[in-house]
Order: structure tokens, then sequence, then C-alpha cells
């Protein structure tokens, strides 16, 4: 049999405590509060408030979790950026005839008059409204 650690063992008696207070009737709760010298209505305000902080703590981690994957998928789509600008305007050109739905400006942009920085825009624009180039071939 292994000795738990002393991390498991505050784990256990944590789990204890919770289950014990879980567990007491209002009656039995509001006597120990009134022992302990605690207004049942302090006792409340204290444990909406770490409530309360133990929810922001989960959204924000949430929060940098959703950030990392973000630039993770833009950084995984600009590995499959085309290299120059014909690819670029390729895929533009492959984009609006596959997708006549697209605006006017992003058809005309198939005619080569927008300048190189101005189509790997696009591209950007596009990828974030959806499309993918990952299995570019051109």
């Amino acid at each position: 049999m292994t000795k738990k650690s002393k991390r498991d063992e505050l784990f256990d008696l944590a789990d204890n405590v919770v289950d014990t207070i879980l567990n007491m009737s209002d009656e039995e709760l509001d006597a120990e509060l009134e022992r302990e010298g605690i207004a049942p209505e302090d006792a409340v305000k204290a444990f909406d408030s770490l409530v309360d902080s133990a929810r922001m703590k989960a959204g924000q981690k949430s929060l940098l979790r959703a950030r990392e994957e973000l630039v993770a998928d833009k950084r995984s789509a600009r590995s499959c950026r085309p290299r120059s600008a014909a690819e670029a305007r390729a895929l533009v050109e492959r984009a609006a005839k596959e997708h006549p739905q697209m605006t006017q400006a992003a058809r005309n942009a198939q005619s080569g008059a927008m300048s190189d920085s101005d189509v790997f825009d696009l591209l950007d624009d596009l990828e974030e409204l959806g499309f993918s180039f990952g299995d570019a071939e051109t």
C-alpha cells in the first residue's frame, strides 16, 4: 500500500469538510456559524465572493486557452500561405470561382488590379471568413 502524499491528504480533508457542510441541515449550519461567531449573512457573502472569484479565474484561464488556440491557428494558417503574390492571386481567383456569393471586391481581385500586399490582406480576410487554403494547389 502506497503512502499518500501531503497534498493528497489535504485534498481528502477538503473533500471531507465539504461533504460534511453539504450534508448539514440549515439549522445545523446556522448553529455552527453562531458557535463560531459568524453571522449567516456574512458567511453567504464570503461564500458568494469565493464562488465569483473562482468563476473569474476559470474564465480567465478559458480565455487564455482560447487566445493560445487562436494564435496557433493563425500560425498554422500562415505556414500554409502562398509564397508569392502570383500564388496568392491564384487562390483568390479560385475562391471567387468556387464561391460566387463573395463580394464584388473579392471577385474583382482576380483581375490583378490589387497590389501584392492587398492580395495577401484579402487572403487573411477570406481565412477569417472561414475559407481554407491549407489544401491549396496552385
